[in-house]
Protein backbone atom coordinates (compact mmCIF):
# COMPACT_ATOMS: atom_id res chain seq x y z
CA UNK A 1 0.00 0.00 0.00
CA UNK A 2 1.15 3.69 -1.09
CA UNK A 3 1.95 6.27 1.78
CA UNK A 4 3.40 9.47 1.95
CA UNK A 5 7.07 8.94 4.18
CA UNK A 6 7.70 12.45 6.05
CA UNK A 7 10.13 11.25 8.57
CA UNK A 8 11.87 8.58 10.76
CA UNK A 9 9.80 8.60 14.60
CA UNK A 10 12.37 9.48 17.14
CA UNK A 11 13.49 6.62 19.25
CA UNK A 12 12.51 3.82 16.98
CA UNK A 13 13.52 2.48 14.07
CA UNK A 14 10.07 3.04 12.26
CA UNK A 15 9.92 5.28 9.21
CA UNK A 16 6.62 8.00 10.18
CA UNK A 17 4.33 7.88 7.24
CA UNK A 18 0.86 9.21 6.26
CA UNK A 19 -1.90 7.54 4.22
CA UNK A 20 -2.49 9.18 0.58
CA UNK A 21 -5.63 10.61 2.08
CA UNK A 22 -3.71 13.01 3.50
CA UNK A 23 -4.45 14.73 0.64
CA UNK A 24 -8.02 15.68 1.42
CA UNK A 25 -7.14 16.65 4.89
CA UNK A 26 -6.58 19.44 6.73
CA UNK A 27 -3.11 19.90 8.66
CA UNK A 28 -1.45 23.17 10.36
CA UNK A 29 1.88 23.51 10.56
CA UNK A 30 3.43 25.59 13.15
CA UNK A 31 6.90 26.85 14.25
CA UNK A 32 9.17 30.06 15.00
CA UNK A 33 11.33 30.59 11.78
CA UNK A 34 14.01 28.96 10.79
CA UNK A 35 13.50 25.71 12.43
CA UNK A 36 11.91 23.65 9.74
CA UNK A 37 8.58 24.19 9.16
CA UNK A 38 8.10 25.21 5.40
CA UNK A 39 10.90 22.44 5.51
CA UNK A 40 7.79 19.75 6.58
CA UNK A 41 5.45 20.93 4.41
CA UNK A 42 7.80 20.86 1.42
CA UNK A 43 8.33 17.33 2.37
CA UNK A 44 4.65 16.56 2.38
CA UNK A 45 4.39 17.73 -0.90
CA UNK A 46 7.36 16.10 -2.54
CA UNK A 47 5.45 12.80 -0.94
CA UNK A 48 2.58 13.84 -2.99
CA UNK A 49 3.52 15.10 -6.46
CA UNK A 50 5.55 11.41 -6.58
CA UNK A 51 2.09 9.74 -6.10
CA UNK A 52 0.77 11.56 -8.61
CA UNK A 53 -1.40 13.85 -6.53
CA UNK A 54 -2.40 17.15 -7.41
CA UNK A 55 -1.02 19.78 -5.36
CA UNK A 56 -1.29 23.52 -4.99
CA UNK A 57 0.81 26.10 -3.01
CA UNK A 58 -0.13 29.70 -2.42
CA UNK A 59 3.56 31.33 -1.87
CA UNK A 60 3.58 34.71 -0.34
CA UNK A 61 7.98 34.57 -0.27
CA UNK A 62 8.54 33.18 -3.25
CA UNK A 63 10.66 30.59 -1.93
CA UNK A 64 9.13 27.25 -3.51
CA UNK A 65 10.24 27.15 -6.66
CA UNK A 66 12.65 24.92 -5.73
CA UNK A 67 10.30 21.77 -5.89
CA UNK A 68 11.22 21.70 -9.96
CA UNK A 69 14.94 20.81 -9.12
CA UNK A 70 16.45 17.74 -7.55
CA UNK A 71 18.78 18.65 -4.27
CA UNK A 72 21.75 19.27 -5.67
CA UNK A 73 20.36 21.88 -8.08
CA UNK A 74 21.72 20.01 -10.50
CA UNK A 75 19.51 17.27 -11.68
CA UNK A 76 15.13 17.59 -12.20
CA UNK A 77 13.03 17.80 -9.41
CA UNK A 78 9.31 17.21 -10.01
CA UNK A 79 6.88 18.60 -12.50
CA UNK A 80 5.16 21.48 -10.98
CA UNK A 81 4.18 24.41 -12.97
CA UNK A 82 5.62 27.69 -11.24
CA UNK A 83 3.38 30.65 -12.05
CA UNK A 84 4.24 34.41 -10.89
CA UNK A 85 7.26 35.73 -9.09
CA UNK A 86 11.19 36.11 -10.52
CA UNK A 87 10.98 31.91 -11.25
CA UNK A 88 7.33 31.74 -12.74
CA UNK A 89 7.46 30.20 -16.23
CA UNK A 90 4.46 32.60 -16.73
CA UNK A 91 3.40 35.44 -15.10
CA UNK A 92 0.57 36.40 -12.25
CA UNK A 93 -1.47 39.39 -12.10
CA UNK A 94 -3.80 40.78 -9.19
CA UNK A 95 -6.87 39.67 -11.26
CA UNK A 96 -6.35 36.44 -12.46
CA UNK A 97 -7.43 34.24 -9.54
CA UNK A 98 -10.64 32.90 -10.92
CA UNK A 99 -9.04 32.11 -14.79
CA UNK A 100 -5.92 30.37 -12.76
CA UNK A 101 -8.39 28.55 -10.49
CA UNK A 102 -10.15 27.60 -13.74
CA UNK A 103 -6.99 26.42 -15.65
CA UNK A 104 -5.77 24.47 -12.34
CA UNK A 105 -8.88 22.53 -12.48
CA UNK A 106 -9.73 21.93 -15.67
CA UNK A 107 -6.29 20.95 -16.68
CA UNK A 108 -5.70 18.85 -13.26
CA UNK A 109 -2.43 20.99 -12.98
CA UNK A 110 -0.15 21.50 -9.89
CA UNK A 111 1.04 25.09 -9.45
CA UNK A 112 2.89 27.38 -7.24
CA UNK A 113 1.17 30.37 -7.29
CA UNK A 114 3.68 33.64 -6.41
CA UNK A 115 2.28 36.31 -5.40
CA UNK A 116 5.08 38.08 -3.39
CA UNK A 117 5.16 40.79 -5.88
CA UNK A 118 1.53 41.86 -5.36
CA UNK A 119 0.70 44.86 -3.32
CA UNK A 120 -1.35 44.04 0.08
CA UNK A 121 -4.90 44.62 -1.67
CA UNK A 122 -3.66 43.01 -5.01
CA UNK A 123 -2.98 39.51 -2.76
CA UNK A 124 -6.34 39.69 -1.17
CA UNK A 125 -7.99 40.32 -4.28
CA UNK A 126 -6.03 37.21 -5.89
CA UNK A 127 -6.84 35.04 -2.97
CA UNK A 128 -10.20 35.82 -2.63
CA UNK A 129 -11.18 35.24 -6.34
CA UNK A 130 -8.94 31.85 -6.96
CA UNK A 131 -10.34 30.43 -3.57
CA UNK A 132 -13.98 31.47 -4.52
CA UNK A 133 -13.51 30.06 -7.76
CA UNK A 134 -11.62 26.60 -6.63
CA UNK A 135 -14.45 25.68 -4.05
CA UNK A 136 -16.89 25.90 -6.67
CA UNK A 137 -15.54 24.41 -9.96
CA UNK A 138 -14.22 21.73 -7.13
CA UNK A 139 -17.97 21.30 -6.37
CA UNK A 140 -18.72 19.77 -9.93
CA UNK A 141 -19.13 16.70 -9.79
CA UNK A 142 -16.32 15.83 -12.69
CA UNK A 143 -13.59 17.98 -11.16
CA UNK A 144 -14.54 16.25 -7.92
CA UNK A 145 -10.73 14.91 -7.52
CA UNK A 146 -7.88 15.29 -4.58
CA UNK A 147 -6.34 18.49 -4.58
CA UNK A 148 -4.20 19.63 -1.72
CA UNK A 149 -4.12 23.53 -1.49
CA UNK A 150 -0.92 24.90 0.84
CA UNK A 151 -1.28 28.08 2.08
CA UNK A 152 2.62 29.22 3.37
CA UNK A 153 2.03 32.30 5.36
CA UNK A 154 -1.47 31.32 6.33
CA UNK A 155 -1.80 34.04 8.93
CA UNK A 156 -1.83 36.66 5.80
CA UNK A 157 -5.11 34.96 4.35
CA UNK A 158 -6.94 34.00 7.56
CA UNK A 159 -5.94 36.45 9.81
CA UNK A 160 -7.25 36.39 13.54
CA UNK A 161 -8.15 40.12 13.34
CA UNK A 162 -9.64 41.09 10.45
CA UNK A 163 -8.84 44.44 8.49
CA UNK A 164 -10.93 46.47 6.15
CA UNK A 165 -10.67 44.94 2.70
CA UNK A 166 -9.50 41.60 4.40
CA UNK A 167 -13.15 40.24 4.47
CA UNK A 168 -14.01 38.62 1.33
CA UNK A 169 -10.69 37.03 1.15
CA UNK A 170 -11.38 35.46 4.59
CA UNK A 171 -14.24 34.05 3.94
CA UNK A 172 -13.05 32.09 0.93
CA UNK A 173 -10.29 30.81 2.79
CA UNK A 174 -12.52 29.88 5.64
CA UNK A 175 -14.85 28.25 3.67
CA UNK A 176 -12.24 26.29 2.01
CA UNK A 177 -11.17 24.61 5.04
CA UNK A 178 -13.90 24.35 7.32
CA UNK A 179 -15.86 22.88 3.80
CA UNK A 180 -13.00 22.06 0.93
CA UNK A 181 -12.93 18.12 2.18
CA UNK A 182 -16.37 17.40 0.52
CA UNK A 183 -14.70 18.18 -2.92
CA UNK A 184 -11.73 16.71 -2.77
CA UNK A 185 -9.93 19.78 -1.07
CA UNK A 186 -7.72 19.54 1.54
CA UNK A 187 -5.48 22.18 3.05
CA UNK A 188 -1.87 22.89 4.89
CA UNK A 189 -2.05 25.82 7.25
CA UNK A 190 1.98 26.94 7.69
CA UNK A 191 2.69 29.61 10.14
CA UNK A 192 5.63 31.36 12.09
CA UNK A 193 2.60 33.29 14.07
CA UNK A 194 -0.04 30.71 15.24
CA UNK A 195 -1.21 33.69 17.25
CA UNK A 196 -2.02 35.27 14.22
CA UNK A 197 -4.18 32.56 12.88
CA UNK A 198 -8.04 32.81 12.83
CA UNK A 199 -8.93 30.29 15.59
CA UNK A 200 -11.90 29.34 13.82
CA UNK A 201 -9.87 28.08 10.99
CA UNK A 202 -6.96 26.29 13.20
CA UNK A 203 -9.26 24.36 15.06
CA UNK A 204 -10.82 22.89 11.86
CA UNK A 205 -7.11 21.12 11.47
CA UNK A 206 -7.38 17.50 11.43
CA UNK A 207 -3.46 17.13 12.11
CA UNK A 208 -1.43 19.38 14.39
CA UNK A 209 2.11 19.65 13.43
CA UNK A 210 4.09 21.71 15.60
CA UNK A 211 8.17 22.28 15.82
CA UNK A 212 9.83 24.74 17.94
CA UNK A 213 7.03 27.15 19.61
CA UNK A 214 8.73 30.17 22.10
CA UNK A 215 6.73 33.24 21.90
CA UNK A 216 3.93 32.87 24.79
CA UNK A 217 1.34 34.41 22.50
CA UNK A 218 1.91 31.57 19.99
CA UNK A 219 2.09 28.80 22.61
CA UNK A 220 -1.29 30.19 24.23
CA UNK A 221 -2.84 29.77 20.72
CA UNK A 222 -1.72 25.95 20.57
CA UNK A 223 -3.65 25.65 23.31
CA UNK A 224 -6.81 26.66 21.89
CA UNK A 225 -6.44 23.60 19.26
CA UNK A 226 -5.85 21.61 22.10
CA UNK A 227 -8.89 22.00 23.67
CA UNK A 228 -10.49 21.04 21.03
CA UNK A 229 -8.98 17.99 19.89
CA UNK A 230 -6.85 16.36 23.30
CA UNK A 231 -9.07 13.80 24.56
CA UNK A 232 -5.98 11.66 26.20
CA UNK A 233 -4.55 14.23 28.08
CA UNK A 234 -1.95 14.55 25.64
CA UNK A 235 -1.15 18.26 26.15
CA UNK A 236 1.06 18.36 29.14
CA UNK A 237 4.03 16.24 27.07
CA UNK A 238 3.10 18.28 24.54
CA UNK A 239 3.63 22.06 26.09
CA UNK A 240 6.43 21.11 28.14
CA UNK A 241 8.94 19.49 25.20
CA UNK A 242 7.70 22.21 22.66
CA UNK A 243 10.28 25.08 23.17
CA UNK A 244 12.82 22.91 23.17
CA UNK A 245 12.19 20.81 20.12
CA UNK A 246 15.77 20.59 18.14
CA UNK A 247 15.49 21.68 14.47
CA UNK A 248 13.87 19.60 11.74
CA UNK A 249 11.91 17.70 14.90
CA UNK A 250 8.31 18.11 15.06
CA UNK A 251 4.98 16.49 16.99
CA UNK A 252 2.90 15.18 15.23
CA UNK A 253 -0.20 14.97 16.70
CA UNK A 254 -3.80 13.60 14.65
CA UNK A 255 -6.45 12.68 17.59
CA UNK A 256 -9.01 11.91 15.63
CA UNK A 257 -8.25 10.85 12.08
CA UNK A 258 -4.63 8.78 12.56
CA UNK A 259 -5.15 8.84 16.42
CA UNK A 260 -1.26 9.87 16.57
CA UNK A 261 0.85 11.41 18.89
CA UNK A 262 4.49 11.22 17.76
CA UNK A 263 7.73 13.13 17.76
CA UNK A 264 9.19 12.57 14.28
CA UNK A 265 12.41 13.84 12.71
CA UNK A 266 11.47 15.04 9.19
CA UNK A 267 13.37 13.14 6.41
CA UNK A 268 15.63 15.57 4.14
CA UNK A 269 13.91 16.87 1.47
CA UNK A 270 14.47 15.56 -2.43
CA UNK A 271 14.20 19.06 -3.94
CA UNK A 272 16.12 21.95 -3.85
CA UNK A 273 16.20 24.31 -0.70
CA UNK A 274 15.12 27.38 -2.52
CA UNK A 275 13.90 28.68 0.96
CA UNK A 276 17.04 28.20 2.62
CA UNK A 277 17.97 31.60 4.70
CA UNK A 278 20.81 33.47 2.81
CA UNK A 279 24.18 33.65 4.56
CA UNK A 280 26.55 36.31 4.70
CA UNK A 281 29.27 36.22 2.46
CA UNK A 282 27.95 33.78 -0.11
CA UNK A 283 26.45 33.84 -3.61
CA UNK A 284 22.75 33.06 -3.95
CA UNK A 285 23.04 29.26 -5.23
CA UNK A 286 20.49 28.82 -8.60
CA UNK A 287 19.02 25.45 -9.41
CA UNK A 288 20.87 24.67 -12.90
CA UNK A 289 18.36 21.81 -13.92
CA UNK A 290 14.59 21.98 -13.72
CA UNK A 291 11.77 18.85 -14.14
CA UNK A 292 9.98 19.74 -17.59
CA UNK A 293 6.79 21.30 -17.70
CA UNK A 294 5.17 22.01 -21.67
CA UNK A 295 5.65 26.20 -21.13
CA UNK A 296 4.07 26.60 -24.30
CA UNK A 297 1.55 24.13 -24.54
CA UNK A 298 0.69 25.62 -20.52
CA UNK A 299 0.12 29.25 -22.14
CA UNK A 300 -2.11 27.87 -25.29
CA UNK A 301 -4.03 25.79 -22.44
CA UNK A 302 -4.19 29.34 -20.73
CA UNK A 303 -4.83 31.57 -23.21
CA UNK A 304 -7.68 29.05 -24.32
CA UNK A 305 -9.12 29.27 -20.46
CA UNK A 306 -8.68 33.42 -20.78
CA UNK A 307 -11.25 33.04 -24.13
CA UNK A 308 -13.60 30.85 -22.80
CA UNK A 309 -14.15 32.89 -19.50
CA UNK A 310 -14.07 36.03 -21.80
CA UNK A 311 -16.84 34.21 -24.05
CA UNK A 312 -18.99 33.87 -21.24
CA UNK A 313 -18.15 37.09 -19.05
CA UNK A 314 -21.77 39.34 -19.88
CA UNK A 315 -19.47 42.81 -19.17
CA UNK A 316 -17.37 41.76 -22.14
CA UNK A 317 -20.11 40.65 -24.43
CA UNK A 318 -21.56 44.24 -24.70
CA UNK A 319 -18.32 45.70 -24.75
CA UNK A 320 -18.51 43.24 -27.95
CA UNK A 321 -21.62 44.66 -28.98
CA UNK A 322 -20.79 48.24 -28.52
CA UNK A 323 -17.50 48.11 -30.58
CA UNK A 324 -19.45 47.06 -33.18
CA UNK A 325 -22.24 49.31 -33.37
CA UNK A 326 -19.76 51.91 -33.14
CA UNK A 327 -17.76 50.68 -36.15
CA UNK A 328 -20.83 49.18 -38.33
CA UNK A 329 -22.18 53.65 -37.97
CA UNK A 330 -18.82 54.92 -38.85
CA UNK A 331 -18.80 52.49 -41.93
CA UNK A 332 -18.82 54.19 -45.51
CA UNK A 333 -22.44 53.75 -47.03
CA UNK A 334 -22.31 51.04 -49.41
CA UNK A 335 -21.36 51.86 -53.70
CA UNK A 336 -25.08 51.55 -55.61
CA UNK A 337 -25.68 48.68 -57.10
CA UNK A 338 -25.34 48.49 -61.17
CA UNK A 339 -28.99 47.18 -62.31
CA UNK A 340 -28.86 46.38 -66.21
CA UNK A 341 -32.28 47.93 -67.76
CA UNK A 342 -33.27 45.64 -70.62
CA UNK A 343 -35.74 47.19 -73.43
CA UNK A 344 -39.51 46.92 -72.50
CA UNK A 345 -42.00 45.97 -75.07
CA UNK A 346 -44.22 48.56 -76.49
CA UNK A 347 -47.33 46.79 -76.36
CA UNK A 348 -46.22 46.66 -72.54
CA UNK A 349 -46.48 50.52 -72.26
CA UNK A 350 -49.29 51.08 -74.40
CA UNK A 351 -51.15 48.86 -71.31
CA UNK A 352 -50.38 51.08 -68.76
CA UNK A 353 -50.68 54.34 -70.53
CA UNK A 354 -53.97 54.65 -68.19
CA UNK A 355 -52.65 54.01 -65.12
CA UNK A 356 -49.88 56.68 -65.91
CA UNK A 357 -52.80 59.17 -66.45
CA UNK A 358 -54.57 58.15 -63.08
CA UNK A 359 -51.22 58.62 -61.35
CA UNK A 360 -50.44 62.13 -62.39
CA UNK A 361 -53.98 63.30 -61.77
CA UNK A 362 -53.30 62.50 -58.41
CA UNK A 363 -49.60 63.71 -58.32
CA UNK A 364 -51.53 67.03 -59.73
CA UNK A 365 -53.75 66.96 -56.80
CA UNK A 366 -51.40 66.65 -53.94
CA UNK A 367 -49.67 69.64 -55.44
CA UNK A 368 -52.84 71.99 -55.25
CA UNK A 369 -52.65 70.70 -51.55
CA UNK A 370 -49.56 71.38 -50.14
CA UNK A 371 -49.39 74.86 -52.20
CA UNK A 372 -52.36 76.05 -49.74
CA UNK A 373 -50.69 74.37 -46.86
CA UNK A 374 -47.81 76.25 -47.69
CA UNK A 375 -49.63 79.58 -47.88
CA UNK A 376 -50.79 79.10 -44.61
CA UNK A 377 -48.11 77.49 -42.49
CA UNK A 378 -45.15 78.97 -43.65
CA UNK A 379 -45.40 81.97 -42.12
CA UNK A 380 -45.60 80.81 -38.90
CA UNK A 381 -42.18 78.67 -39.50
CA UNK A 382 -40.39 81.10 -40.15
CA UNK A 383 -38.65 81.67 -36.94
CA UNK A 384 -37.76 77.97 -36.54
CA UNK A 385 -36.50 76.58 -39.81
CA UNK A 386 -36.97 72.60 -39.91
CA UNK A 387 -33.70 70.31 -39.07
CA UNK A 388 -32.33 68.17 -41.57
CA UNK A 389 -32.36 64.70 -40.22
CA UNK A 390 -29.26 63.18 -37.57
CA UNK A 391 -26.64 61.43 -39.84
CA UNK A 392 -24.40 59.49 -37.68
CA UNK A 393 -21.75 59.63 -40.64
CA UNK A 394 -21.78 63.43 -40.86
CA UNK A 395 -21.35 63.46 -37.09
CA UNK A 396 -18.16 61.34 -36.89
CA UNK A 397 -16.70 63.61 -39.46
CA UNK A 398 -16.87 66.57 -37.27
CA UNK A 399 -15.70 65.17 -33.62
CA UNK A 400 -14.01 68.06 -33.32
CA UNK A 401 -16.93 69.99 -32.54
CA UNK A 402 -17.51 68.14 -29.15
CA UNK A 403 -16.05 70.02 -26.70
CA UNK A 404 -13.63 67.96 -24.11
CA UNK A 405 -16.45 67.64 -21.14
CA UNK A 406 -18.78 66.41 -23.93
CA UNK A 407 -16.32 64.05 -25.63
CA UNK A 408 -15.17 62.44 -21.99
CA UNK A 409 -19.20 61.36 -21.10
CA UNK A 410 -19.91 59.78 -24.74
CA UNK A 411 -16.64 58.27 -23.73
CA UNK A 412 -17.60 56.70 -20.44
CA UNK A 413 -21.07 55.64 -21.88
CA UNK A 414 -19.79 54.00 -24.73
CA UNK A 415 -17.56 51.99 -22.48
CA UNK A 416 -20.93 51.21 -20.42
CA UNK A 417 -23.41 50.23 -23.43
CA UNK A 418 -25.58 48.97 -20.89
CA UNK A 419 -25.96 52.95 -19.26
CA UNK A 420 -24.76 54.74 -16.38
CA UNK A 421 -25.91 57.16 -13.25
CA UNK A 422 -25.75 60.39 -14.00
CA UNK A 423 -23.59 60.51 -10.37
CA UNK A 424 -21.40 57.44 -11.99
CA UNK A 425 -20.86 58.98 -15.43
CA UNK A 426 -19.51 62.22 -13.55
CA UNK A 427 -17.18 60.30 -11.39
CA UNK A 428 -15.72 58.30 -14.46
CA UNK A 429 -15.71 61.37 -16.73
CA UNK A 430 -13.55 63.44 -14.03
CA UNK A 431 -16.14 65.82 -13.63
CA UNK A 432 -17.73 67.12 -10.91
CA UNK A 433 -21.78 66.29 -10.97
CA UNK A 434 -22.96 69.43 -9.61
CA UNK A 435 -20.31 71.72 -11.72
CA UNK A 436 -22.17 74.08 -14.75
CA UNK A 437 -20.04 72.52 -17.14
CA UNK A 438 -21.05 68.92 -17.03
CA UNK A 439 -24.63 69.83 -16.71
CA UNK A 440 -24.59 71.98 -19.54
CA UNK A 441 -22.76 69.47 -21.53
CA UNK A 442 -25.19 66.81 -20.53
CA UNK A 443 -27.93 69.25 -21.92
CA UNK A 444 -25.89 70.13 -25.21
CA UNK A 445 -25.85 65.77 -25.88
CA UNK A 446 -29.30 65.84 -25.45
CA UNK A 447 -30.47 68.01 -27.66
CA UNK A 448 -28.04 66.69 -30.55
CA UNK A 449 -29.47 63.39 -29.56
CA UNK A 450 -26.06 61.88 -28.64
CA UNK A 451 -27.41 60.36 -25.35
CA UNK A 452 -30.55 59.21 -24.28
CA UNK A 453 -32.05 59.08 -20.63
CA UNK A 454 -32.43 60.40 -17.49
CA UNK A 455 -30.35 61.13 -14.42
CA UNK A 456 -31.28 57.27 -13.35
CA UNK A 457 -29.63 55.39 -16.62
CA UNK A 458 -27.89 57.79 -19.19
CA UNK A 459 -27.08 55.70 -22.68
CA UNK A 460 -25.02 56.73 -25.94
CA UNK A 461 -27.02 56.61 -29.32
CA UNK A 462 -25.93 54.99 -32.14
CA UNK A 463 -25.59 58.67 -33.60
CA UNK A 464 -23.43 59.56 -30.27
CA UNK A 465 -21.61 56.62 -31.03
CA UNK A 466 -20.92 57.73 -34.73
CA UNK A 467 -20.11 61.62 -33.41
CA UNK A 468 -17.42 60.09 -30.83
CA UNK A 469 -15.70 57.52 -33.29
CA UNK A 470 -12.57 56.52 -32.14
CA UNK A 471 -11.67 56.71 -28.19
CA UNK A 472 -9.34 55.93 -25.81
CA UNK A 473 -10.68 54.05 -23.12
CA UNK A 474 -10.99 55.80 -19.72
CA UNK A 475 -9.73 54.29 -16.23
CA UNK A 476 -12.06 52.52 -13.85
CA UNK A 477 -11.15 51.41 -10.06
CA UNK A 478 -7.85 52.00 -8.73
CA UNK A 479 -6.63 53.72 -12.30
CA UNK A 480 -9.66 56.03 -11.55
CA UNK A 481 -9.49 56.89 -8.06
CA UNK A 482 -5.31 57.57 -8.71
CA UNK A 483 -6.74 60.27 -11.50
CA UNK A 484 -8.68 62.22 -9.12
CA UNK A 485 -6.18 61.72 -5.74
CA UNK A 486 -4.03 63.45 -8.30
CA UNK A 487 -6.23 65.95 -8.60
CA UNK A 488 -7.30 66.74 -4.84
CA UNK A 489 -5.47 68.47 -2.06
CA UNK A 490 -3.56 66.29 0.44
CA UNK A 491 -5.34 65.77 3.30
CA UNK A 492 -8.67 64.24 0.70
CA UNK A 493 -6.05 62.57 -1.57
CA UNK A 494 -5.24 60.20 1.88
CA UNK A 495 -8.92 59.52 3.08
CA UNK A 496 -9.53 58.25 -0.52
CA UNK A 497 -6.36 56.50 -0.93
CA UNK A 498 -7.25 54.46 2.99
CA UNK A 499 -10.99 53.98 1.55
CA UNK A 500 -9.95 52.63 -1.36
CA UNK A 501 -7.30 49.85 0.09
CA UNK A 502 -10.18 49.50 2.42
CA UNK A 503 -13.04 48.68 -0.67
CA UNK A 504 -15.64 46.79 -0.11
CA UNK A 505 -15.36 47.50 3.63
CA UNK A 506 -16.13 50.78 5.15
CA UNK A 507 -14.09 52.56 7.88
CA UNK A 508 -15.40 54.87 10.68
CA UNK A 509 -14.99 57.93 11.17
CA UNK A 510 -12.09 57.73 14.27
CA UNK A 511 -10.36 55.17 11.97
CA UNK A 512 -10.83 57.03 8.93
CA UNK A 513 -8.77 59.84 11.22
CA UNK A 514 -5.96 57.50 12.56
CA UNK A 515 -4.89 55.91 9.26
CA UNK A 516 -4.26 59.26 7.40
CA UNK A 517 -2.89 60.67 11.01
CA UNK A 518 -5.59 64.13 10.77
CA UNK A 519 -7.18 64.78 13.50
CA UNK A 520 -11.21 64.19 13.29
CA UNK A 521 -11.93 67.03 14.88
CA UNK A 522 -10.08 69.97 12.58
CA UNK A 523 -11.45 72.07 10.06
CA UNK A 524 -9.73 70.95 7.33
CA UNK A 525 -10.67 66.55 7.61
CA UNK A 526 -14.47 67.58 7.96
CA UNK A 527 -14.07 70.26 4.86
CA UNK A 528 -12.27 67.35 2.93
CA UNK A 529 -14.61 64.60 3.88
CA UNK A 530 -17.55 67.20 2.42
CA UNK A 531 -16.21 67.97 -0.05
CA UNK A 532 -15.29 64.23 -1.24
CA UNK A 533 -19.05 63.62 -0.81
CA UNK A 534 -20.18 66.77 -2.96
CA UNK A 535 -17.69 64.87 -5.72
CA UNK A 536 -19.67 61.63 -4.90
CA UNK A 537 -16.23 59.62 -4.58
CA UNK A 538 -17.12 58.30 -0.72
CA UNK A 539 -20.24 57.73 0.75
CA UNK A 540 -21.47 57.28 4.12
CA UNK A 541 -21.37 58.84 7.83
CA UNK A 542 -19.89 58.11 10.85
CA UNK A 543 -19.52 54.50 11.22
CA UNK A 544 -19.40 54.04 7.62
CA UNK A 545 -17.14 55.37 5.34
CA UNK A 546 -16.56 54.04 2.20
CA UNK A 547 -15.02 54.24 -1.47
CA UNK A 548 -17.78 55.17 -3.80
CA UNK A 549 -19.62 52.45 -5.90
CA UNK A 550 -19.00 55.17 -9.00
CA UNK A 551 -14.88 54.25 -8.89
CA UNK A 552 -15.85 50.58 -9.85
Amino acid sequence: MKTLSIGQIEGERSVFTLPLEAVTQTFAVIAKRGVGKTHTVVVMAEEMLSNNLQVVVIDPLDVWYGLRSGADGKSAGLPIAVIGGEHGDIPLTAGAGAVLADFIVENSLSAVLVTRHLSKTEQRQFVADFCERLYFRKGEGKHRTPLHLILDEADEFCPQRLFHGSERMFGAVDTIVRRGRASGIGVTLISQRSAAINKDCLTQAEVLIALRTISPQDRKAVEAWIEAHDADNQSHKFMVSLASLPVGTAWVWSPGWLDVFQRVKIRPRRTFDSSATPKIGSKPIEPKTLADVDIESLKTRLQATIEQKKSDDPKALRKRIAELERALSTQAPAPPKIIEVQRVPQEFIAALRPVKDSIDKLLQLADRVNNNREQTVRPLLTAAPRQSPVNPVEFTRRESGLSKCERAILTVLAQYPEGRRKNQCGVIAGYSVNSGGFNNALSSLRTSGFISGVSDRLTITVSGLGALGDYTPLPTGRALAEHWMSQLPKCEREILRVLMDAHPGSMTKEQLGEQTGYSTNSGGFNNALSHLRTLELIEGYGGEIKASGNLF
